[in-house]
């Protein structure tokens, strides 16, 4: 402090009170700019004007007790200006935050598809993300359904606009009559999502040829619904409720043909029949579903195995996707590779054996024994031995003609040599056997020639195998 001299002690009152004045008056300037940094630090307007030379020190002692009260003031208005300055900055940056979140959304998207783009952040929003729900009539379809897939892009693109070739559409009415106690359902494109997710489908499903949608939905519909996946080529004698009560008696899962499974050769670089499969639900489909999803990738059409790809595309979603799932359960099934039949070397390299490693006890491990299987061999069942002689035209052959044919003799299995010899000698013993080996009757490539005439002229025709099937069948119109 400077020395005091008698001049600076007689301080008059009117002195102190100017002097006091002056500094409210700075500390209502310092409020007016209260939340500014820089306006926030204590100008020498706050302190002892005296230190300043401004004014004198020599106050009585409620001057000085008046100006530390100033500065009290102006040090508890400098931090709540610190405090709302922070307040400030942390409203700014939510704000900011917000608009930067809402950028990066997709326009138009709808809140079902906003959450998969935020929970791909680690710094997503914790809340539960919403329930991806089922395909609309799941719930509401029994087990016992026989599925079947039609889809033609001039005759049939829509349910509401659909006209199945004739014979197809014969064999559709074999189907509801004698489904016994299944439902029947032809599944058509514009229906599919109706019935699966676009998740249990190949990524391109609707670009894929109608043959691979087929055995793709197929694999879905069986994973999710169980019952019988039977195409819409087959002709039905009788209900499929005894094989059914089987599989489930017997606390199987699977029940389908497999080609050689009783030591009988065949020729094509096949295994599974696809044609038929019943299954319980939520059993061995669910794996064919994944696997689809992976084994297609983002192509329309499967690839050749020289591209990573199939072996067989044909049977890309059907026979060489099944196999490696139902070789889990058994290690010694017959193989495609090792039938002398199989003599092409384009058709041995399409063999469905070729799709996975063969599994062994040592790798993986043991055969899986969780699940039973039921296999049939096919050529002593719905796939008669002249299914495909004739260029496919077994159909129209007639049941009294003595004309001949050429029928490939396999071991075994009873051969004709004549039209009349087909039916009388290896169709109708195998239709009345007590064994009942013969529930139905599979058309290949549609029939042959059949698939090129209209309903009057099959029907007009008394004496085919196909007229015959369909009386055999019990269509009212036929007795």
């Amino acid at each position: 402090q400077p020395e005091v001299t008698a001049e600076d002690a007689e301080c008059k009152a009117s002195d102190c009170e100017a002097d006091i004045h002056h500094h409210a008056t700075d500390m209502e300037d310092l409020d007016m700019r209260g939340a500014d940094m820089s306006d926030a630090v204590l100008p020498q307007a706050v302190l002892p004007q005296a230190a300043a030379g401004n004014h004198r020190s020599s106050c009585s002692k409620g001057s000085r007790t008046s100006n530390h009260r100033a500065l009290l003031v102006g040090i508890i208005c400098s931090l709540l200006g610190t405090a709302c300055c922070a307040t400030l900055c942390v409203h700014l940056v939510s704000a900011i935050q917000e608009k930067i979140r809402r950028s990066t959304s997709c326009p138009g998207a709808g809140a079902a598809q906003s959450w998969l783009l935020e929970s791909t952040s680690a710094y997503a929003d914790p809340s539960p993300l919403p329930r991806i729900r089922g395909p609309e009539m799941y719930g509401k379809v029994r087990e016992k359904t026989i599925w079947a897939y039609w889809y033609h892009k001039k005759d049939c693109p829509t349910s509401k606009s659909c006209v199945l070739p004739p014979a197809l559409q014969l064999c559709t009415e074999t189907v509801r009559k004698n489904r016994g106690g299944f439902d029947y359902k032809i599944i058509h494109k514009d229906e599919v999502l109706r019935y699966v997710t676009q998740m249990e489908l190949p990524l391109r499903f609707m670009q894929m040829l109608p043959a691979q949608q087929k055995d793709a939905l197929m694999n879905a519909l069986l994973a999710r619904y169980g019952g019988v996946a039977l195409d819409i080529s087959t002709v039905l004698f009788r209900p499929l409720d005894e094989h059914w009560e089987e599989m489930v008696s017997k606390g199987a899962t699977f029940s389908g043909y497999m080609y050689r499974i009783t030591g009988m050769r065949w020729a094509n670089a096949e295994t599974l029949a696809v044609w038929f499969l019943m299954s319980r639900r939520e059993g061995i489909f669910s794996t064919a579903v994944r696997s689809q999803i992976i084994n297609m990738g983002n192509h329309k059409h499967p690839q050749k195995a020289h591209l990573g790809g199939f072996h067989n595309p044909y049977f890309a979603m059907g026979d060489q996707t099944l196999l490696p799932i139902l070789s889990m359960f058994n290690y010694s099934f017959p193989s495609c590779l090792k039938d002398p039949t199989v003599k092409s070397d384009s058709w041995i390299g399409g063999c469905p054996e070729l799709e996975f490693q063969h599994p062994t006890e040592e790798m993986p491990g043991p055969a899986r024994n969780d699940a039973k299987l039921i296999l049939r061999e096919p050529q002593l069942g719905p796939q008669l031995p002249f299914a495909f002689a004739d260029n496919f035209s077994m159909p129209v052959w007639h049941v009294h003609s003595t004309r001949s044919v050429n029928v490939s003799a396999l071991p075994g299995v009873p051969t004709c040599a004549t039209m009349k010899e087909c039916w009388d000698d290896v169709f109708l013993p195998r239709y009345n056997s007590p064994e009942r080996l013969l529930n139905s009757i599979k058309l290949f490539n549609s029939g042959g020639s059949m698939k090129y005439m209209t309903r009057e002229q099959i029907l007009s025709d008394h004496g085919t195998f196909f007229y015959n099937w369909l009386k055999l069948a019990g269509l009212p119109e036929f007795n």
